[in-house]
């Protein structure tokens, strides 16, 4: 395998991001401190060399590489793998409101997030799924440096392929909005930095609180 460095970069803040409300595969738009994290990126990106790139197709996705392209053209190869977790019968819930109207249910889940589904949502397991299959098909692709433009659950499982991650390592991650993980394969192993807002690189990846997208 060539040596190849992948940049994973999440989108931009949106209006159920800053409300605190459930996204999954739902959609809402950028807020303008969202399209800010895009441009901020987007700037920053340019300067990389990226020869290709790939996205999911879900509208905040959508939206924050359109501004990107401000900056510079890329147009990437929308893949249904890379949509985010399933949220399933919680989509479009306010946090706080399942926490007091589903009980049960989201003390299951909070207790063994990667295990647990919501009812009729995924689970970590089925997001490793996606994510194999994504970077076993995306090897084909000559390009050394390269950008996935996708969500906080599944970017931190297509981390945790790359890195040989373990199922805690993978619930530790944390990827805020402004945040750009870059993973680097080589002959010396595969190394992990993230920026925030172009800035850095930091060592690793970032671990925190927990946040769905």
């Amino acid at each position: 395998m060539p040596d190849r460095t992948w940049y994973l970069v999440r989108h931009g803040q949106t209006e159920w991001n800053a409300e605190k409300r459930m996204q999954g595969q739902w959609d809402s738009r950028l807020s303008e401190l969202g399209r800010k994290h895009a441009d901020d990126n987007g700037r920053w990106l340019a300067t990389l060399g990226i020869e290709h790139a790939w996205a999911s197709p879900l509208g905040r996705v959508r939206e924050t590489v359109a501004i990107v392209n401000k900056h510079f053209p890329i147009e990437p190869v929308w893949d249904d793998r890379l949509k985010e977790w399933s949220s399933g019968d919680w989509s479009g819930e306010l946090y706080a409101d399942i926490q007091e109207k589903r009980v049960a249910e989201w003390e299951a889940w909070d207790a063994d997030r990667y295990n647990v589904r919501p009812p009729n949502g995924e689970n970590f397991h089925d997001l490793a799924a996606r994510a194999s299959s994504f970077l076993a098909d995306s090897r084909a692709h000559p390009a050394r440096t390269v950008a996935v433009f996708a969500h906080g659950f599944i970017l931190r499982n297509l981390a945790a392929c790359l890195l040989d991650l373990t199922p805690q390592d993978v619930l530790d991650i944390r990827q805020t909005n402004d945040v750009v993980f870059r993973i680097t394969e080589g002959d010396g192993g595969t190394q992990a930095h993230h920026f925030i807002a172009g800035a850095g690189p930091h060592e690793d990846l970032p671990r925190g609180e927990q946040r769905v997208a």
